[in-house]
């Protein structure tokens, strides 16, 4: 029972990353069809899929970059302030055996 729940949920939390990454860039990836040589129409659309995945992907890595910067710049604003307003008490404090990583 325990492998069969165990599974389920490595099977529903790999469905829900994929739908979580469609949601997030709105575009499916094309479709894993291998372009015909002797249909010209269906190859220039399946190339124009894969024209418009791309595109939408870079858009939506550039965005994910522009958050990265913006967050960071956050974190780094707070944490002077902490350190200045806290000094020596400016301490994060963990109860993780892992030690801690830049």
């Amino acid at each position: 029972m325990k492998r069969w729940v165990l599974a389920l949920g490595i099977t529903l939390g790999a469905a829900g990353s994929t739908a979580a990454q469609e949601a997030a860039c709105g575009q499916c990836p094309p479709e894993e069809v291998k372009p015909p040589t002797d249909d010209r129409e269906f190859r220039d659309f399946l190339n124009q899929e894969y024209q418009a995945y791309l595109l939408a992907m870079q858009d939506y890595l550039n965005c994910l970059g522009r958050e990265h910067e913006s967050a960071t710049k956050e974190i780094n604003e707070i944490m002077a302030r902490w350190m200045l307003w806290f000094g020596d008490d400016a301490k994060i404090h963990s109860n993780s055996p892992e030690p801690a990583r830049p």
